[in-house]
């Protein structure tokens, strides 16, 4: 099969199936590179011995991550699984191990610090942002996602729908945020109000345009933090309001801890919310929820105060040992 029919056949599917169109950005790309490595692969492979060898290829290359590894093999066996028909079997190929690693979470003077620093960028209220995603535990895109139908203040309440793994949870809202975001709701009705004139929708999950298309021009789905400008979509090609980049809060979040010197990323606001909430005293199982982990263990790996409360020996023993006597050097 040409590449160019794999691929519209691969889009095809997926946008039957609603995957995301980030999904269906990274299949395609990892499907380019599949078929192209075919050229280079030994005759005589079967379908998996030839996912083996791609995989494994990858996997020798040591400036791949083994998340990309794990995203190109699954881009692989969704195409021989939906598209060709043909469910490989036992693939048996060298993969990168994903490292353990500890979450780092900024402390609680750096969180203060950071917060107070960031600025507003791009006539955008990253600072807001921020807080919001400390403030909640949220992903970085997680506070960008918001409809307006998905808050609720006089629960202090926030909806997350659809996000990561297609989950949905709810959240607490900070009592002390609400006053911001009820201005940033004006805005928001500003620019909704103005589209709803010039008769530009904005982008609806799955297939909810088709089903239900006054919802593209409803107050309830305007998004809270909506783009400046206008974008064209890039399945359908319509003149669409789309919500602002997360590129706006990770480049705001960048200038804010240079200038303090510290090194901490957005997405590590959430672990601080975690980390800080767990030296709380918080019930690891509630903020398994508030979180959205799939498992206790992932939310576990925030407390590290267990493997610190354990005592060096080190002290016992040198408060134990007896003092050595000096020995006389060169016979003085």
């Amino acid at each position: 099969m040409k590449m160019h029919i794999a691929i519209e056949k691969l889009r095809d599917v997926l946008r039957r199936q609603h995957k995301a169109i980030a999904t269906e950005s990274t299949y395609v790309y990892w499907l380019r590179h599949y078929v192209t490595a075919l050229t280079v692969m030994p005759a005589g492979l079967s379908s998996e011995q030839k996912l083996e060898w791609f995989l494994t290829d990858l996997a020798r290359r040591r400036d791949l991550s083994a998340n990309s590894q794990n995203q190109a093999l699954n881009a692989v066996l969704f195409f021989y699984k939906e598209v060709l028909r043909q469910p490989l079997q036992g693939v048996d190929a060298l993969r990168a191990k994903r490292p353990v690693r500890l979450r780092h979470a900024p402390t609680i003077p750096e969180t203060q610090a950071l917060l107070q620093t960031i600025r507003d960028r791009s006539r955008y209220p990253t600072n807001l942002i921020a807080r919001l995603i400390y403030g909640c535990g949220l992903r970085v895109t997680e506070p960008l996602n918001l409809r307006i139908k998905d808050l609720n203040f006089d629960k202090l309440e926030l909806f997350l729908v659809g996000a990561k793994g297609g989950k949905d949870r709810v959240v607490a809202l900070p009592k002390i945020l609400v006053p911001e975001l009820v201005q940033q709701m004006k805005f928001a009705e500003n620019i909704w109000q103005r589209d709803r004139q010039n008769k530009i929708p904005v982008t609806l999950p799955h297939q909810l345009a088709a089903k239900y298309p006054e919802y593209q021009f409803g107050w309830p789905w305007a998004w809270l933090f909506p783009a400046h400008n206008t974008c064209f979509h890039p399945r359908t090609h319509q003149e669409v309001r789309y919500r602002m980049h997360e590129a706006h809060v990770q480049r705001a979040v960048r200038d804010a801890r240079r200038k303090l010197g510290i090194s901490v990323l957005p997405h590590e606001l959430r672990h601080g919310y975690a980390t800080h909430s767990m030296g709380n005293g918080v019930n690891p199982r509630a903020i398994q929820l508030a979180m959205g982990h799939s498992s206790l263990e992932t939310t576990m790996g925030y407390l590290h105060s267990e493997s610190l409360s354990v005592k060096s020996p080190l002290e016992t023993v040198l408060a134990a040992q007896t003092p050595l006597k000096s020995q006389p050097q060169n016979g003085i």
